[in-house]
């Protein structure tokens, strides 16, 4: 009878092993934002936001397909239906009509002014103030915060946008603009790989400090999904893993 019972077993365990292998992957698409979302030196995809969600897609048992992108064709690829999920994205009302946006947050972004070391800049937290006498670059599909967002519609506003990160802060160096708006992590990972860091100054307070999600999209199965997302991330949170991944790419301090 054992000997039945566990060939029975193994002839689901097997079955459900193909079912799983054989369905289609969740499609996440994400732009290129490191240390959250990169390539490593294999050009697979990596970073603090990848990682996590490779061990909480692991621990559900699903398999997904992370598909890098700009950030506009993110926003399009959402609407239309044909991600599944995407990352990292903040908590705007426009994302809201047609994303989802789970409980759980992977981390908090903080979004800062960067200036030349030298430069003789400095930041009270008065951002008008700054604005109308400094100019400020930054790429193109950034989002930072209402106030933000009402200041450089002004007419008085220097705001220059670029297609990418990257060339924000090259543009910051060669002294195309004052000043450039970008999450720390970026532009401290970006800085030291150009071999920069110690030419620039991040300043204090920072504009804002906003919780990223990875989101995910309007179809009938996704609030099962998130359900199930939100009760795994809470669990890997808890995990030995998860404080030394979030050491590794955040070393200043984890999410909340």
């Amino acid at each position: 009878m054992f000997p039945m019972k566990n060939a029975l077993l193994t002839a689901l365990l097997a079955l459900h092993t193909a079912a799983f292998a054989a369905e289609p992957p969740l499609r996440v698409c994400s732009l290129v934002l490191a240390p959250q979302t990169m390539k490593d030196a294999g050009d697979q995809p990596a970073g603090y936001a990848v990682e996590v969600l490779q061990n909480v897609a692991g621990a559900l048992r699903w398999n997904i397909r992370i598909d890098y992108m700009p950030w506009a064709r993110v926003v399009s690829e959402m609407k239309l239906g044909r991600c599944d999920m995407a990352m990292t994205v903040l908590h705007f009302k426009d994302y809201a009509q047609f994303m989802l946006f789970p409980h759980e947050a992977i981390l908090d972004q903080k979004n800062v002014l960067v200036v030349r070391r030298g430069s003789g800049i400095r930041f009270d937290g008065n951002l008008e103030n700054f604005m109308r006498q400094h100019s400020i670059g930054l790429y193109a599909d950034k989002r930072v915060n209402d106030e933000f967002e009402t200041l450089r519609a002004a007419p008085w506003a220097q705001v220059d946008t670029v297609p990418s990160a990257e060339l924000n802060m090259k543009k910051l160096l060669a002294k195309r603009f004052d000043a450039i708006v970008e999450n720390d992590l970026n532009v401290t990972h970006e800085m030291r790989k150009l071999g920069k860091l110690d030419e620039v100054d991040i300043l204090s307070p920072p504009l804002s400090v906003t919780p990223a999600y990875i989101v995910f999209a309007h179809k009938p199965e996704s609030l099962r999904r998130m359900r199930q997302y939100d009760y795994a991330l809470a669990q890997f949170k808890r995990t030995e893993k998860f404080r030394v991944l979030t050491a590794r790419y955040l070393p200043e301090g984890g999410p909340n």
